[in-house]
């Protein structure tokens, strides 16, 4: 590892201003990672390693949208993941592309320094799986100048294929090149259970304890702290809250519930200088909104801040043969083998697994060792409001001006959104946030300079929040607005490039009809479709010709 990097030299770094102390650790790190500071990158350092080529990845279903799809060829487009899958691996089912501004990766730096310092769980010298490398090598792209590209990684495989060495190994090596990220690292780790998070960390402690960092070891206390105030804390799912958070690693998601990220760990990585939020999680039957939302909304758009890895057996697979679960696994032995055909085995004979943790022996094999997630959940009922592929082919961009028109809206409690709209040429462009309460949701029109009015939902038309606000009443069912949305796609007035936020509400709506117009038949979010047709509405109204509306990026 470069000198330049290590923990013992932060301390005088230290002398110099915050912003110096930034601009010199990025270039002294670009520059030993093998970059010239001097002029923008073009390329970085391939994988370290190549083994025999020749796997395909799962054979897709119309669930994994062509852009998502493994390209053996990924290499010549972006030269820092230049690898071939060797034998013993599988390619993902599912994974984003790097986005435009993505120029290289600090992950074979961190390959080589966690390879160089960690053990596996066994004490041996470790020695990292190929698709523990390329999901290191993803998680570190970076831009031109030197910043992290992805905010939220959402991580999906079968069960034991190595999640837990990768959380460790990347938790510890951002403590120890604090540097780089320009401030100092608190990595906050929760997850389904307390005792599998502090396992993940405990076989750290001897290695921490080595090299001077301080080990507690405390039940509910766990944490690691470097010389220099780096530290790594595992707590319960309650407990996030109140730190500022520069890495969040959350640990079989399936069952942590959703508020645990959208009002603890998302807004403690707000305003850090390079925050990531890990989620990772094999599939459950019983999993919550959280791990199910965030896979269908990456698969359904691309938000340019989310990174989707998703291992497993796409849908309708033959879920006896061993070729798909060799396919659906990113790792792959003899005793990975023996193992899946014992579980198998028992499961076709009505044997429960306990590791399963499910009734049903086959859902519960399904879910464990082949990875299929239910995105659906129980919201099947009705018709989709928008195809996906529609939705998918419809992108545009986000102004930066202060916007022409705004609306807020509530969902019972779950959150907030607020649509903003601005009028470009003969065309609306719309985008549209979500915030954790109507306080959060006032202060984000107020701070784009907007004073014109704001159409706000009827049951908060009355809310003290509000005062200082110009507004006026929204009044629509969320059926109506709806059918509205789907008059304007009709008209062709639909463009956009991903905002998850609207995105997800759109992609998990489903209607039924009604003497009145369509009935919305599913129980997911609809308060920034609302919203959003709100604030295209009013700028609509005042336009002298067709308006067409564009749904941009979000944040």
């Amino acid at each position: 590892m470069p000198s330049n990097w290590c923990v013992e030299h932060k301390a005088c770094s230290d002398k110099s201003g915050q912003s110096v102390v930034i601009a010199k650790a990025k270039a002294d790190a670009l520059r030993d990672a093998g970059f010239s500071a001097a002029t923008p990158l073009t390329e970085s350092r391939p994988l370290p390693f190549s083994l025999s080529a020749s796997k395909d990845a799962p054979s897709p279903t119309k669930e994994v949208p062509e852009r998502l799809r493994w390209d053996p060829d990924i290499g010549g487009r972006y030269p820092w993941l230049r690898t071939t899958v060797p034998d013993d691996a599988a390619p993902p089912l599912a994974m984003t592309p790097p986005p435009d501004n993505a120029v290289g990766s600090y992950g074979a730096e961190a390959i080589q320094w966690i390879e160089a310092t960690q053990t596996d769980n066994s004490g041996r010298p470790l020695t990292l799986r190929w698709w523990q490398k390329l999901a290191i090598v993803r998680q570190l792209e970076h831009d031109a100048d030197g910043r992290l590209v992805w905010r939220t990684v959402v991580e999906s495989g079968p069960r034991r294929i190595g999640k837990s060495i990768r959380l460790r190994g990347v938790a510890l090596w951002r403590m120890a090149n604090a540097e780089l990220f320009g401030e100092v690292q608190t990595v906050m780790h929760t997850g389904q259970d307390m005792a599998i998070c502090r396992e993940i960390q405990r076989h750290a402690w001897r290695w921490a304890s080595g090299v001077e960092w301080k080990v507690t070891k405390g039940n509910g206390k766990e944490a690691i702290e470097t010389p220099d105030s780096d530290r790594w804390l595992v707590r319960a799912q309650d407990a996030v809250y109140g730190y500022d958070v520069t890495l969040g690693m959350v640990d079989e998601a399936w069952a942590v519930k959703p508020d645990t990220v959208s009002e603890g760990l998302e807004p403690a990585l707000m305003e850090r200088e390079e925050p990531q939020l890990h989620l990772t999680s094999t599939a459950h039957r019983r999993a919550t909104s959280l791990m199910r939302n965030r896979i269908r909304d990456a698969l359904a758009a691309d938000d340019g801040e989310t990174l989707l890895l998703l291992w497993g057996a796409p849908e309708g697979a033959d879920i006896s043969d061993p070729e798909v679960w060799r396919a659906a696994s990113p790792h792959w032995s003899e005793d990975r083998r023996q193992m899946i055909t014992k579980k198998y085995a028992k499961a076709l004979a009505g044997e429960e697994d306990p590791d399963a943790d499910d009734p049903d022996p086959i859902e519960g094999f399904k879910a464990q060792y082949l990875n299929m997630w239910k995105l659906k959940g129980a919201a099947t009922r009705g018709q989709e409001a928008v195809k996906p592929e529609v939705w998918e082919l419809l992108q545009a961009s986000r102004p930066t001006s202060p916007p022409d028109a705004a609306a807020v809206e509530s969902w019972f409690g779950a959150g907030c959104s607020v649509a903003f709209a601005w009028r470009v040429g003969d065309r609306v462009v719309v985008s549209s946030e979500d915030y954790a309460d109507l306080g959060d949701a006032v202060a984000a029109v107020k701070a784009t300079g907007y004073r014109k009015l704001v159409t706000v939902g009827a049951s908060l038309m009355e809310d003290p929040a509000v005062r200082g606000l110009r507004t006026r009443k929204g009044v629509s069912r969320s059926g109506s607005s709806i059918a509205e949305l789907q008059r304007l796609i009709a008209e062709d007035a639909f463009r956009h490039d991903g905002g998850a936020h609207l995105s997800g509400q759109v992609l998990s709506a489903r209607t039924t009809p009604g003497a009145d117009g369509p009935r919305l038949a599913s129980k997911e979010r609809a308060d920034a479709i609302k919203a959003a047709v709100w604030a295209v509405s009013a700028l609509r109204r005042k336009a002298a010709g067709p308006v067409r509306l564009i749904v941009a990026r979000g944040r």
